[in-house]
């Protein structure tokens, strides 16, 4: 089992500092429902850089909460997410209040199911799938519309506008409860953990 200590200096410090950075960001822009759609550059730094840090801190949990979970170069977020759920599998549920403005639930719908898919070899074999559709979440899928194809030059698409407010926040909130609930999970001797200064748990 991890330490609480280690994984407090290597991660949560890391998310109060992309917390911190958000928080900066409202001497510009209020945080409001109303500037959900508010795009800008800070928030393209700041979206790129949680997103990046949920599929570390994903893996890292995943490997140490599910038995014979190994993390390799195919990892992506469909398998750790799919394993994950198998120990925090109602993360789903869960919704945080948001600066005490309003609710969020980041992971909602985030269910994984099995199912078979034709391979390029013609053969048949076994991929994983949100429950009742076949993207994922929104805010990833944005995320990897502006880490891929910002701008297509040649297409004309524009995915810069993606990098929002509401993804910014939706994106946080999905890091702070994953490392809530790891820090829950692990913290069996009532460490103290500087708390979030934007995210509360509805109980």
């Amino acid at each position: 089992m991890r330490n609480v200590r280690e994984f407090v200096k290597s991660f949560w410090s890391y998310y109060l500092e992309l917390e911190r950075q958000f928080l900066e960001t409202k001497r510009y822009v209020e945080f409001s429902e109303n500037n959900s759609k508010a795009y800008s550059v800070e928030y393209l730094k700041l979206y790129q850089a949680i997103c990046s840090e949920i599929d570390t801190v994903g893996k890292e949990i995943a490997a140490d909460v599910v038995s014979g979970f190994v993390v390799d170069t195919n990892t992506n977020i469909k398998r750790w997410g799919y394993n994950l759920q198998k120990v925090f599998g109602n993360i789903k549920d869960d919704a945080v209040i948001f600066y005490d403005t309003y609710t969020v639930k980041p992971f909602e719908n985030w269910v994984y199911e099995e199912y078979d898919k034709k391979l390029p070899n013609g053969k048949m074999g076994k991929d994983l799938r949100i429950v009742g559709q076949k993207k994922t979440i929104i805010w990833w899928r944005n995320y990897n519309d502006i880490k891929h194809q910002r701008i297509g030059l040649v297409s004309g698409k524009k995915n810069f506008q993606l990098a929002n407010q509401k993804n910014v926040v939706l994106s946080l909130a999905a890091l702070f409860l994953l490392e809530w609930r790891y820090l829950n999970y692990i913290n069996t001797g009532g460490d103290s953990i500087e708390p979030s200064q934007l995210f509360s748990v509805v109980n």
